[in-house]
């Protein structure tokens, strides 16, 4: 049985980030207005969409593409982002949503996504991953490679690339993503690209120091994640995703 949401606790955590945000901001001469706060619903019901939504959050990211579609059916008024590991057979899904994927990393992604775009009469939104640790097993595109990427994703009809996103090594201390999110931003600048997706509940006020227009912030909003679903199906399973952490 699900939990019920406390919606005057959501609508205190909000609150608080935003403070947090505000705070980074201005430490970074930045206006806050610059940073969407994009609530992660990861496994949360649609009563804690309906929650961020009354508190004034209208973003809400998903990382399960069949959950996305279920809780747009069911809240009216988000503008909703895909953060998790994007997969072809569920790109129609996404646009259909009008969902920013977060989490592009291949050309098939980008063709799967413009394709179902275009049978839509619509264009897909999306930022491309990228990964800047050098970590054998991670996803996304490496810098060498990113420039013939987005050449690429801006040959193929019906997608459009607004961004970049990236997720760190994860650590213990905040601090020690700075040199991630700074060469992420670097990589947007040089990229003429204006968004920028990254920093989580753990690291989000070093990610707005360092350049973030999205956050993706889970835990700080909602709480405790509930227990993952115990038989989620392999295309749907996979790597740790963007908005798969804290």
């Amino acid at each position: 049985m699900t939990a019920a949401v406390d919606r005057a606790a959501v609508a205190a955590n909000v609150a608080a980030v935003r403070e947090r945000v505000a705070a980074a901001a201005g430490r970074a001469g930045r206006d806050p207005g610059e940073v969407t706060l994009v609530a992660v619903a990861k496994l949360f019901p649609p009563e804690a969409v309906r929650a961020v939504l009354a508190a004034g959050v209208a973003d809400v990211g998903e990382n399960y593409a069949k959950d996305l579609e279920a809780k747009a059916g069911q809240v009216p008024g988000v503008r909703w982002h895909f953060v998790g590991r994007l997969q072809r057979n569920k790109a129609g899904v996404l646009v259909d949503a009008g969902a920013l994927v977060h989490s592009l990393d291949s050309l098939a992604g980008a063709r799967a996504l413009g394709r179902r775009a275009l049978a839509a009469g619509t264009t897909a939104r999306a930022l491309v991953q990228v990964e800047v640790d050098d970590r054998e097993a991670a996803h996304g595109v490496r810098p060498a490679g990113l420039a013939a990427f987005l050449d690429g994703c801006r040959a193929v009809d019906g997608l459009e690339v607004e961004g970049l996103m990236v997720m760190p090594a994860p650590a213990d201390d905040p601090e020690a993503t700075r040199p991630a999110f700074r060469r992420a931003a670097e990589l947007a600048a040089g990229s003429g690209l204006p968004r920028l997706s990254m920093g989580m509940t753990a690291d989000f006020e070093v990610a707005v120091e360092e350049g973030a227009t999205l956050i993706r912030v889970g835990t700080a909003l909602f709480g405790p994640r509930p227990a993952r679903r115990p038989a989620a199906p392999a295309r749907e399973a996979g790597a740790p995703s963007p908005g798969g952490g804290p």
